[in-house]
């Protein structure tokens, strides 16, 4: 099926800035606004649990298509990008409920989805492709699952994981710039750019620079939207929780 395929369509290229852009915004902002109609509902629900698993599930057979796509077209599939990696936590906070994991997700879950949002990176595949309909739940899931344990769950957002969590994504992003090292020179993946350490995506070029003068403007970046995250994530803890 042509659905499932690889190769976009030439005559519905995914642009960005474009019309079909702004359906991708639409279906976001339509996600978001049933998540907060049904939210506390789904919470308040003596099967909120099989909701989550549910979820969990529809979410691993999300990933599960897109594997076997890339792979199938001869693709190297490496969860490696910040939301790849947040995805998978999303999974697993579904079916575990751990703190820990959801205090990861709420930042690099929240931040990675908006900005995937604004400058999406999945190839060129429209409406006619699975690729389009996975990244807008993929990204709405790591968006809404945090904000949903945050807000029905009550799990708490403070200064101590906020200063945790940016030094385990530093270290991440730094490890990741080594593995895309080593994923060229081995030729396994002669384009690897995961996390985007070698350079931002193109069409943000001559706002971040190129490698390796993006980095630190990547890290600045990264500090002032996980302060601004946090500063709210903190704000909503004291007035409602604590």
């Amino acid at each position: 099926m042509n659905f499932f395929s690889f190769d976009y369509n030439p005559g519905l290229k995914f642009d960005m800035f474009t019309s079909m852009h702004l359906v991708m915004f639409v279906a976001f902002i339509g996600v978001m606004i049933l998540f907060f109609l049904f939210k506390d509902k789904i919470h308040n629900s003596k099967n909120e649990k099989y909701f989550r698993y549910g979820l969990a599930a529809i979410l691993l057979i999300n990933e599960i298509i897109l594997i076997i796509i890339e792979v199938g077209a001869g693709e190297v599939y490496l969860p490696f990008h910040l939301c790849s990696i947040s995805y998978l936590l999303t999974i697993a906070l579904l079916i575990t409920n751990n703190e820990k994991i959801f205090v990861f997700v709420f930042f690099t879950g929240i931040i990675g989805g908006i900005v995937s949002f604004a400058i999406p990176e999945f190839g060129n595949g429209g409406y006619d492709r699975f690729r389009f309909y996975e990244f807008i739940i993929a990204h709405s899931a790591i968006i809404y699952v945090p904000i949903y344990y945050l807000t029905t769950y009550k799990y708490r957002i403070n200064k101590n994981r906020f200063i945790r969590i940016v030094i385990i994504t530093n270290i991440l992003a730094f490890s990741m710039l080594g593995i895309n090292f080593i994923l060229r020179a081995t030729n396994i993946d002669p384009e690897a750019n995961y996390m985007f350490t070698m350079g931002p995506p193109p069409e943000v070029e001559g706002v971040f620079g190129v490698f390796p003068w993006h980095i630190p403007v990547f890290e600045a970046v990264l500090l002032v939207t996980f302060f601004v995250t946090y500063y709210f994530g903190d704000k909503y803890t004291k007035k409602h929780i604590n």
